[in-house]
């Protein structure tokens, strides 16, 4: 079980240790209808820690636990210059 910060609401999503970032992303945009919460039009990324989620890793490999938190930022990641 993670929580979820989008904005300033925080949403309680469980999921597997060995699951991909990305599995993170399928759950919230089923749960953002139901739970009436709005995910960025724009695109958006995750943190964990102060650092950028990759959504082909597992949460184990960003040492993810029970009841951490997440948060969801508006926009996109790309490569350094």
């Amino acid at each position: 079980m993670v929580l979820t910060k989008c904005g300033t609401k925080k949403i309680p999503i469980e999921v597997n240790a060995s699951d991909n970032v990305g599995e993170l992303r399928k759950e919230l945009q089923k749960l953002q209808q139901r739970l009436h919460f709005h995910l960025p039009p724009e695109g958006y990324f995750f943190i964990y820690e102060q650092n950028v989620m990759d959504d082909d890793r597992s949460f184990r490999w960003h040492h993810v636990g029970q009841g951490d938190t997440i948060e969801i930022f508006n926009g996109s990641v790309t490569g350094g210059s």
